[in-house]
């Protein structure tokens, strides 16, 4: 065979552009988050940039302007020597365990009470039970004063016709305490019941018929099957309450002012008395850093506890 007579080998043409195999830039994953990062770090980040640079400085208000200089932890070696700032925080932490420990409490029994229920009632309840938490602290908190009121109050006035003696329920130290705890149980238990009903009705059926075929009673279901399952639900709305006491303000302020005395003068209101009556500006933004490392390591503490319980809830 001749070499003309040979076959030849036809190549076919090269792929040019994107057909080379190029991996595209993932541009869009990125043009996608950057709203979400930007609005962090204004809205986030920027504040406890701020928060943190004026806890770290003495702040003067001079000619209208204000003049910070750097003090070092000036501020923040008064935290814990402060008087006022420990009874603040003693009275915090009376107020979180006492609201924290009753609204679970209220809230996983009235989960359990609703979820019995059937029909229109079960529907009835859940709607009673939640509207106190759609409403406004500030109009919480005015509908108790008129209530707890020692001049106008209508508890008193009920005390009075019963012929019992009538009570200052805001004006002692002891009573404010106990009446501030008794309007944020009030208030906030329909949060704790949303979050365990809904968890409650998210456990699978089938494992409490078993339960109940094995002879169980609804006790032992309930603490062998249903309470397990609903620990994480219970954490997380622990958590929540926890956050939400360090932060009450609203219903302090209006009803008893932080008062009588210093009985019922929580971490937020000492707070703005020291930032707004006594101008100190850096010390209060050191007791205000002081308290979110304080919630923060709370947090990472209910995170760690909530891993563990499913980590062991996964080798059962």
């Amino acid at each position: 065979m001749t070499l003309a007579a040979e076959t030849t080998r036809v190549r076919s043409p090269r792929p040019s552009g994107a057909g080379r195999g190029r991996r595209p830039v993932p541009w869009f994953k990125y043009l996608s988050v950057a709203p979400l990062v930007i609005l962090l770090l204004a809205f986030v980040g920027y504040p406890v940039y701020e928060l943190v640079k004026t806890s770290l400085g003495t702040v003067r208000l001079e000619q209208g302007q204000f003049l910070w200089e750097f003090s070092g932890f000036d501020n923040f070696s008064r935290v814990f020597t402060d008087d006022l700032f420990l009874t603040s925080l003693k009275n915090s932490l009376i107020f979180i365990l006492a609201t924290v420990a009753l609204t679970l409490l209220f809230g996983i029994a009235l989960a359990l009470i609703v979820d019995r229920a059937t029909g229109r009632l079960q529907r009835v309840a859940q709607n009673i039970l939640i509207w106190p938490a759609i409403v406004a602290p500030v109009v919480v908190s005015v509908v108790w004063l008129l209530i707890l009121s020692p001049q106008i109050g209508l508890l008193n006035r009920v005390l009075d016709s019963l012929g019992l003696p009538e009570q200052g329920w805001l004006g002692q130290p002891v009573g404010a305490m106990a009446s501030v705890i008794a309007v944020d149980v009030w208030h906030w238990t329909p949060i704790v019941f949303l979050l365990v009903y809904t968890a409650l009705r998210a456990i699978d059926s089938s494992l409490l018929e078993a339960a109940r075929v094995d002879g169980a009673t609804y006790w032992q279901t309930l603490r062998s099957i249903t309470l397990p399952i609903l620990t994480p639900a219970i954490i997380g709305a622990a958590v929540i309450r926890i956050i939400m006491g360090v932060k009450v303000f609203d219903e302090m302020y209006l009803l008893t002012f932080g008062g009588p005395g210093t009985a019922t003068t929580v971490i937020s209101i000492y707070i703005r008395s020291v930032f707004f009556e006594d101008f100190n500006f850096g010390y209060g933004a050191a007791l205000s850093v002081t308290v979110v490392v304080l919630v923060m390591a709370v947090f990472l503490v209910a995170v760690g506890v909530r891993r563990m319980t499913r980590s062991g809830g996964r080798r059962d």
